[in-house]
Order: C-alpha cells, then structure tokens, then sequence
C-alpha cells in the first residue's frame, strides 16, 4: 500500500462519512496530500555529499468555504498530513532543516475548490505562529545557517493548462489501470484508448451529475501511459487541485470534474 493511500485509510476513519455528502464541490483532503507530495518533490535541493534537502514547513491555504468545512477535523487532519509528508520524504532518502509541519490558513480570497501550496526550510528551533499543524519526524539534518531562507513557492491550483508532473507513469505489464468514483466506490477499468467521462448517455463513464458536462473529459490510456483530457466542459477539469487542458496521470491522481471525485489507481504488480 502507497503512502496516499495509507493516508487515505486514516482519513476514512477520521471523518466516518462517505467523502461525497463531506467533500462535494469542495477541496479534497486527498488533493491536498498529492499536492503536498509533489510540493516536497519540486522544491528540494541537492546538497554537497549527494544529501537532498526537502522543506520542512508546508502551507495550505484555503478559501472561507473549504477552511470552514475542515475545521471539524483541521488539527487532526494537519497531523495525519504532516506524517504523510515525512513517510513520502523519508521514502524517497530526502532529509529536512528541522521536523515536519503543515498549517492549514485561510484566504477569504480563494473560491471554493481551490487551494494553494506553499513550502520553506523553517528552523524547528523557532517555529511561525500556526492556527493547527501536525508535525513529523524524519532525519534532519545538521543546522546549515545559509538554507534558513525561504526555498519554496507558492502554487495555486487553479493554474491553467496543465503543471509539472512528479512520478508520471511507465508502461508496467500485467497493470490494470482504474478509475474509482469517490462516494459511492464504483470502480471502472479504463480501455485502451477513449473512455469519455460526462453526463450524457453515450458516456462511457457516465456521473449523474448536474456540474458536469454531457461529454466533459476523455481518459485515454495509450501503451500503459494514461491521460486527462478535458473537453471543453463548462466547469472545467481539475487534476490534484489543478485545472488542467491535458495531463498526464500517475497512481494515486485525484480527478475532480463537477462535484464528482475520480482517483486513478494502477492495480496489479
């Protein structure tokens, strides 16, 4: 089991509902994990001796709407974030400046659905004022005064066509490559080629939701490598929090399209 999805078993558990009725039309803790995962991925930097150094404080900044529906749980979700960050840094062979720790904050600026992602290496020795944060422990390394300045940027996810892309998937035979809609479970095997996803009968993934276009984005899985495609929709198509014209999918994607939820998983060796 990765390290998202073990997130995602804690997550079940933390909130006891179906993610649909909690999270629909509104951001996704799973968005935010993937988002934060690749965060921790863009921004190290590799030092001298073969070391890499990842940021240590990450910041999440929501709209009124979203920020509100997670304060139920932001102390607990900020935790089981921040663990999720050291476990992916930690499997990677990264080092940190310090321990792990996620702030959720709020922007009455942000529309719902979209978040943004910020990160730095922080002195844990002086950590910033916080509403919530989680924290999590991973090797750190020895204090080096010249990498105390911030090292991260702030990405929205709501950033047009498409976005760099962290473990962008191979071709892996004997892999069957799954869309699961959130909420009710469904899972659907991707075809080689088109699979349509959208409202309308002639859907091949057909989501009974009024947000969603009759013909919204095509899947298309090619040689074991799938992509996102949207089609034009009103409402557009959002990968990870990030709207996107076409993108490439890796195991563990978050698709949004409407007030419907869609992970791509990879199953099989």
């Amino acid at each position: 089991m990765g390290v998202l999805q073990r997130f995602e078993r804690r997550l079940e558990g933390m909130v006891g509902l179906a993610f649909a009725r909690v999270f629909k039309g509104k951001v996704h803790p799973a968005e935010i994990a993937h988002a934060l995962q690749r965060e921790a991925t863009e921004q190290r930097s590799v030092l001298g001796g073969g070391r890499v150094l990842a940021p240590n404080v990450y910041v999440v900044t929501l709209g009124p709407v979203d920020y509100d529906n997670l304060a139920e749980w932001s102390e607990q979700l900020a935790g089981e974030l921040a663990d999720m960050v050291a476990e992916h840094i930690h499997s990677e062979g990264y080092q940190t400046f310090g321990d792990i720790e996620v702030q959720l904050q709020r922007d009455d600026d942000l529309r719902t659905g979209v978040f943004e992602v910020a990160s730095h290496v922080g002195d844990s020795a002086h950590p910033p004022q916080r509403e919530s944060a989680g924290t999590g422990a991973v090797p750190p390394l020895p204090p080096l005064p010249s990498l105390r300045a911030e090292s991260g940027a702030s990405h929205a996810t709501d950033t047009g066509e498409g976005g760099p892309v962290v473990g962008r998937p191979g071709r892996r035979p004997g892999v069957s490559h799954v869309l699961v809609v959130d909420g009710p479970g469904t899972r659907h095997v991707l075809e080689q080629g088109s699979n349509i996803l959208g409202r309308g009968t002639d859907a091949d993934i057909r989501l009974p939701d009024t947000g969603v276009s009759r013909k919204h984005a095509d899947v298309q899985l090619e040689d074991g490598t799938v992509t996102v495609e949207d089609l034009g929709s009103t409402n557009g198509t959002l990968v990870n929090g990030r709207r996107v014209g076409r993108q490439d999918l890796a195991d563990g994607d978050v698709i949004r399209i409407g007030h419907s939820v869609l992970v791509y998983r990879q199953d099989g060796p």
